[in-house]
């Protein structure tokens, strides 16, 4: 029996980096990949064997143990994610573009749900500064300085010009840290510029349609400073994953401290006496965190 951790899949195919720091591929067993169904023919009685995809499949991530050539079963997750679909991550790394794409506050704060609701830390990256002129950086700080005082660590690289770049290694050491974020943000060419030698493919922004072509096609973890840094595939669209309307207030950190006195208020937009509303509206909430609150309730209450 030996134990490893899953640092790529690739159609079904897994790479394990062992404890003695060889990588070796191979598959999962049947357990972990299909579940036994049956159908049952009604006029026959008959019943008929079905396999299908099972969902606890391991991840890139997890301590996978592997019994005579095959991966048999993995250890119990400290945290797991669906978009990217990866497990047991101590920080997120978001990176966002200050400019091609233009940056997207909404984006920024759909994505802090979703990981804030797994118990995992973001980090906000911000690249491409060099394409803003001293007054957009300014302005773009500015905004961004709520953030820091929600207690989130900021980043801002320039990654062409290895700007910032000794900042983001330095948070790198002993962890294991994820990159994702905006689409066509520079995620490849910022492990690039920190890990040189990676040479991880990179594209251009598409100007037709204002954002990234997808250059990263799978989820992979590459070991590094005692910790491993991973490279995601990127999105051009997120969802609110799996979370109620009732815990949405509670992963928007700038909320609490303004305490409604309506009992089971939604908070939205134009509910005279909200506190939550009187806040935004007094610019003691950043407004579009407030408009993105708004946005992602509505968006729940479809589902």
């Amino acid at each position: 029996m030996q134990k490893g951790r899953i640092i790529n899949l690739n159609g079904g195919v897994y790479k394990v980096l062992l404890l003695d720091g060889s990588i070796i591929s191979l598959k999962a067993r049947g357990k972990l990949r299909y579940e036994k169904k049956y159908m049952v023919n009604e006029k026959s009685k008959s019943k008929k064997e079905v396999l299908t995809t099972i969902k606890n499949t391991p991840k890139v991530g997890d301590i996978a143990v592997i019994e005579n050539g095959m991966i048999d079963h993995y250890l119990e997750r400290k945290n797991e994610m669906i978009r990217p679909d990866i497990a047991n991550v101590d920080q997120i790394l978001l990176v966002f573009a200050a400019k091609e794409p233009d940056f997207s506050f909404f984006l920024l704060d759909l994505f802090l749900v979703n990981i804030l609701h797994q118990n995992i830390t973001p980090v906000l990256v911000v690249s491409k500064i060099d394409l803003l002129t001293d007054l957009e950086l300014f302005e773009l700080k500015e905004n961004l300085s709520y953030y820091e005082n929600m207690g989130y660590k900021v980043f801002y690289v320039d990654s062409k010009h290895k700007e910032g770049i000794d900042l983001v290694r330095d948070i790198l050491k002993d962890k294991i840290t994820v990159l994702s974020g905006q689409t066509g943000a520079g995620k490849s060419t910022l492990i690039n510029a920190v890990v040189p030698g990676f040479f991880l493919k990179t594209g251009e922004i598409s100007q037709a349609l204002g954002r990234g072509r997808h250059t990263t096609r799978e989820t992979s973890l590459y070991p590094y400073l005692g910790g491993f840094i991973g490279d995601t595939p990127g999105f051009s669209k997120l969802d609110v994953l799996g979370i109620d309307k009732d815990e949405l207030e509670g992963l928007f950190v700038d909320f609490r401290g303004h305490n409604c006195k309506f009992r089971d208020c939604n908070h939205l937009e134009g509910i005279k006496g909200c506190a939550i509303y009187e806040a935004a509206q007094k610019g003691e909430i950043l407004a579009s965190r407030y408009q993105s609150y708004n946005k992602m309730y509505k968006e729940i209450l479809k589902k």
